[in-house]
C-alpha cells in the first residue's frame, strides 16, 4: 500500500471517528465552556449550570448550540492528527533511532500543533456559540446563533486574521495535549496486550479503555491552558489578559472550573473516536 493511501485512509478514518466522538462529547462540552467563561454567581455549580441550561433554553438550544461547526471541525481534526501523527512516526522511523516511546510523544506533540491550526477558528466559532444565549456573555450588543452569521460578523469585526483568536493558547494546549494523549492511548494499550501475549488483536474492551484513559489524561493535563483558550476567544482579549480575568473572577480554582464534566465526557468520546479509528483501520 503507498503512502498515499495510508495517508488519504488515516484521512478518511479519522474523520468518521472524530465526527462521532464530536457527537458524544459535545453537551458536556457547552456546559464546560460556560463555566469557564461565566461567573461564578451565575452557575456556582456544574449542576446548577446543567440545570439552567436546560430549564432555560431546552435540549437542544442549549446543549446542541453550534454543533455544525466544531462537529465538521472535529472531523478535520482529527483526520489532522492520525495522519500528521502516522507521517511524523514514519519519518522518524526512517531517520532516527529513537525509542518507541519517544517517538510517540514527538510524534503526539508534531500531530497537536498541525492540528491547533484546524481548531482555533472552529473553537472559537463554537465558544461564542455556546454562550450567545447567555445575556451577559456577549462583549459586543450583536449576538448569534448561528455559525455563518457568526464568521462572517468575526471577519467584519476583525479581519480573516480574527478567527485565529486564541491560537496560541490553542496551539499549547494542543502541542502538549497530542502528546499526552497518544503516548497515554500506546501505553495503556501496550500494557492490556502484555495480558494475552498469544493473541495478536487487543479486545474491544482494551481499545476502549485505552481511549478514554487518554482522553482523561489529555484534558487534565492541558485544562488550565483550555480555561485561558476559552476566556480568550469569547472576550476577544489576549492571553495575559485572560489570566488577570480568571485570577481576579474565581482565583487559581477558576482555572479548573468544568474540570469534573470534562473527564466525564472525555472518557466516553475519545474511547469511541479510537475504537472506531483503529476498528476502521482493521476492517477496510
Amino acid at each position: 500500500m503507498s503512502e498515499l493511501e495510508d495517508a488519504l485512509k488515516d484521512i478518511a478514518y479519522g474523520s468518521v471517528a472524530g465526527a462521532i466522538g464530536k457527537v458524544i462529547e459535545y453537551p458536556f462540552d457547552t456546559i464546560k465552556v460556560r463555566l469557564q467563561t461565566q461567573p461564578a454567581h451565575m452557575y456556582p455549580t456544574t449542576w446548577s449550570c446543567i440545570r439552567s441550561t436546560y430549564v432555560n433554553e431546552g435540549v437542544w438550544k442549549g446543549f446542541y448550540q453550534g454543533i455544525a461547526s466544531p462537529l465538521f471541525g472535529a472531523a478535520l481534526e482529527n483526520a489532522a492528527l492520525f495522519v500528521s501523527f502516522n507521517q511524523c512516526s514514519n519519518f522518524l522511523d526512517a531517520y532516527t533511532e529513537m525509542s518507541a516511546m519517544t517517538k510517540t510523544v514527538y510524534s503526539g506533540a508534531f500531530a497537536g500543533a498541525c492540528a491547533s491550526f484546524i481548531l482555533t477558528p472552529v473553537e472559537l466559532i463554537k465558544c461564542k456559540l455556546q454562550v450567545s444565549n447567555i445575556s451577559n456573555s456577549a462583549s459586543s450588543t450583536t449576538r448569534h446563533t448561528h455559525v455563518l452569521p457568526t464568521i462572517k460578523s468575526i471577519i467584519t469585526e476583525r479581519g480573516v486574521s480574527g478567527l485565529w483568536q486564541g491560537q496560541l493558547s490553542t496551539f499549547a494546549r494542543e502541542c502538549i495535549g497530542g502528546a499526552v494523549w497518544f503516548t497515554t492511548y500506546e501505553i495503556a494499550k501496550a500494557k492490556l496486550a502484555s495480558l494475552h501475549p498469544t493473541v495478536k488483536d487487543s479486545h474491544t474492551w482494551e481499545l476502549l479503555v485505552s481511549g478514554a484513559l487518554a482522553g482523561i489524561f489529555f484534558n487534565a493535563s492541558v485544562f488550565p491552558v483550555d480555561t485561558v483558550k476559552s476566556v480568550c476567544q469569547t472576550e476577544h482579549t489576549s492571553i495575559v489578559n485572560a489570566l488577570k480575568k480568571v485570577l481576579r473572577t474565581h482565583g487559581v480554582t477558576g482555572f479548573y472550573r468544568g474540570l469534573g464534566i470534562t473527564l466525564i465526557r472525555a472518557a466516553p468520546a475519545n474511547a469511541t473516536v479510537f475504537y472506531t479509528y483503529e476498528t476502521l483501520k482493521k476492517s477496510f
